[in-house]
């Protein structure tokens, strides 16, 4: 596994044991996959010892919320998009992302209307409704108005790849970066973040646009990151994938060179990163100062946790 520029002191939570055993009970008691072999994987992947180093200071129960959620993020992905049985067939991988947006409707179902859960009991909505209703009993409200929104652009990133493959284009850099910012989910687990941390940043410091900007750089080193540390395992499962290599390697780049060039990237943008948080640290209120540890321990975490777990290094 490379070693990536990620100067962060790595930090963990005292409670990282007993939450990848929480995750792997929870797997298996939801039932999430019909595959053995899928179960066994994902109890092993440690998505305990993510949320831990996500963050570290959060107490136990909602560290382990947070663990859920990450392990349903990472379920939903394997076995209704990237590990699916669609190929190119754009239709299920729509019904997919639509039945996840379903559940963050700001209002339910419109009126007269059946709910979408009460029809469709094969992408585990139930789960989605009760993680949902327990993020938003400790979130402020306007966490978690963001936090759905979020939530909701993400499921919708789905939908660009397959298109592509539908009408036989191949995947330009320039539109798999700007979907890249999206499909990383960092938007909305940082934010969860946030609320299980009790963070009291405000929607109008987020919205300052040296904020934002610096949000993007985290996000899109989180993203290169994860492309770099899964780039194998995503050829194993097939040539459907994309990321960030085999956008570079479609450019006329051998393997070699296009994970060199992504290593390259990843560590410009960890450079960039800093660089702007050196300008916006000296002055930022305690709260954004708090919402620049969780980027911290996000960006560090997410590193640790790749360069670690059975997911990306062998099963």
């Amino acid at each position: 596994m490379p070693d990536l520029f990620v100067p962060i002191a790595p930090a963990v939570s005292p409670h990282a044991a007993a939450l990848d055993l929480h995750a792997e009970r929870w797997i298996r008691q939801q039932r999430l996959s019909a595959r053995p072999h899928h179960i066994e994987r994902w109890a092993h992947s440690r998505f305990g010892t993510f949320a831990a180093r996500v963050c570290p200071r959060a107490d136990l129960p909602s560290l382990t919320l947070y663990t859920e959620w990450l392990t349903f993020g990472f379920i939903y992905d394997d076995t209704f998009f990237d590990e699916s049985d669609n190929g190119t067939a754009i239709a299920p991988i729509a019904t997919a992302v639509m039945a996840a947006v379903s559940a963050f409707l700001p209002s339910g179902t419109p009126v007269a209307l059946p709910t979408v859960s009460s029809l469709d009991s094969s992408h585990h909505l139930d789960i989605l409704d009760d993680l949902i209703r327990r993020t938003q009993s400790i979130a402020r409200p306007e966490q978690f108005h963001r936090f759905c929104n979020q939530m909701v652009t993400w499921f919708y990133s789905y939908l660009y790849e397959p298109s592509l493959r539908a009408g036989q284009r191949p995947m330009p850099l320039d539109g798999y970066t700007a979907n890249r910012l999206q499909n990383i989910a960092a938007a909305p687990y940082t934010t969860l973040a946030e609320i299980v941390t009790a963070c009291p940043i405000t929607g109008e410091e987020h919205a300052e646009p040296r904020l934002r900007r610096l949000s993007a750089l985290a996000a899109y080193q989180m993203a290169w990151c994860n492309d770099i540390f899964s780039a194998r395992r995503e050829a194993d499962v097939g040539n459907t994938i994309e990321n960030l290599t085999s956008c570079l390697e479609r450019e006329g780049r051998s393997p070699a060179q296009a994970m060199q060039e992504a290593i390259r990237i990843h560590n410009a943008t960890m450079g960039a990163y800093l660089s702007l948080e050196a300008e916006i640290s000296p002055r930022a209120s305690a709260a954004v100062r708090l919402y620049l540890a969780i980027l911290r321990t996000w960006m560090r975490g997410h590193y640790d946790w790749c360069r670690a777990t059975a997911r990306y290094n062998g099963e």
